[in-house]
């Protein structure tokens, strides 16, 4: 794995280096600011498979860096990992928000380092041989024409969306919130219901579209509060939010649903998109370790399932679509 990375602070980068090679991690280029990193991934010579980024830099700090990252194609969905001694929510909330995929604190522990490297060269390789796998498919099958280049159950990303993140980097960014000593956080998540027939009906501007607008009452209803949200697939959100108070999710779910209501959405040929959702009431997730964070989103999302499953079987009130507005 190739690893770029950036620090205005010479120690540090040949710390990083040494311990990065103890990891087992030898190829590492660096960089001393945020400019010279820039002119080293738009050259174009060597594709960086993880950048490490200090978020504490002049002129051009790690943040804004990262921002800029993500609007290289080459490196949409490249792990980056920040770097930095604050552990204050605005500085974590500002890294993820910027595309961060994970978050890693000064003084650095070895053990720690070595472990966000294994999990950034987990996402590397599983993506890769995603890859290979689609190019092996369509090399044999040239005459059947996939309708979407992604799988419905596969956590895509939805640009445009604040707050918005990936799927994998939302638990750590729940990991960095019980770091910093916070509380207060839940988990819920969401559930587009009969989602299987809208993927297969729609094309996948329409998918992205139904996404997009769900993703958008989403956050207009959760604003107030505060929340980072991921897209898990199947057509199901995990928020994490920040509002103090667990309450029941049912004016919650009514909320969203009249906001999706009067967007009116419909398929390119004018027929509706009915679009119904789901909530799962939540829970406060148990912050001690990666994995247990892991199975509060499970538990978030299945109880967002369950919801579903329970409207399905019970009389459902008729979708009243609002013509003319």
């Amino acid at each position: 794995m190739k690893i770029l990375s950036v620090d205005d602070d010479l120690f540090i980068l040949e710390l990083l280096s040494m311990m990065a090679a103890k990891a087992g991690f030898s190829d590492v280029s660096t960089a001393l600011s945020g400019e010279i990193a820039l002119g080293m991934l738009n050259n174009g010579d060597v594709t960086y498979d993880c950048l490490l980024l200090d978020i504490n830099m002049p002129d051009m700090d790690g943040i804004e860096l990262c921002k800029l990252v993500r609007a290289m194609p080459s490196y949409h969905k490249t792990p980056v990992i920040m770097l930095t001694a604050r552990a204050e929510k605005d500085y974590i909330d500002r890294a993820f928000e910027a595309g961060a995929t994970d978050y890693a604190n000064k003084p650095f522990n070895i053990v720690e380092l070595s472990a966000r490297l294994r999990m950034a060269e987990e996402v590397v390789i599983a993506r890769r041989e995603v890859a290979a796998v689609i190019s092996t498919v369509d090399a044999h099958r040239p005459t059947i024409a996939r309708q979407h280049t992604f799988d419905l159950p596969d956590a895509i990303h939805i640009d445009g969306i604040k707050n918005f993140i990936e799927y994998s980097a939302l638990g750590n960014y729940l990991t960095q919130l019980s770091h910093a000593g916070l509380v207060g956080s839940q988990v819920l998540a969401f559930k587009i219901d009969r989602i299987g027939a809208i993927y297969a009906r729609a094309s996948t501007d329409e998918f992205f579209y139904a996404l997009t607008e769900v993703a958008d009452a989403i956050g207009d209803a959760l604003s107030a509060s505060g929340y980072m949200m991921a897209y898990a697939g199947n057509g199901a959100f995990v928020v994490v939010s920040n509002k103090a108070d667990l309450e029941p999710s049912g004016g919650l779910e009514s909320k969203i649903q009249n906001a999706i209501d009067e967007k009116n959405t419909e398929y390119d040929n004018g027929d509706p998109l009915d679009i119904e959702i789901s909530i799962g009431n939540p829970l406060r997730p148990n912050m001690s370790k990666t994995q247990r964070i892991r199975k509060t989103f499970d538990r978030a999302l299945a109880r967002a399932e369950n919801r579903a499953l329970k409207k399905r079987n019970d009389p459902r009130r008729p979708n009243i679509r609002l013509i003319g507005r």
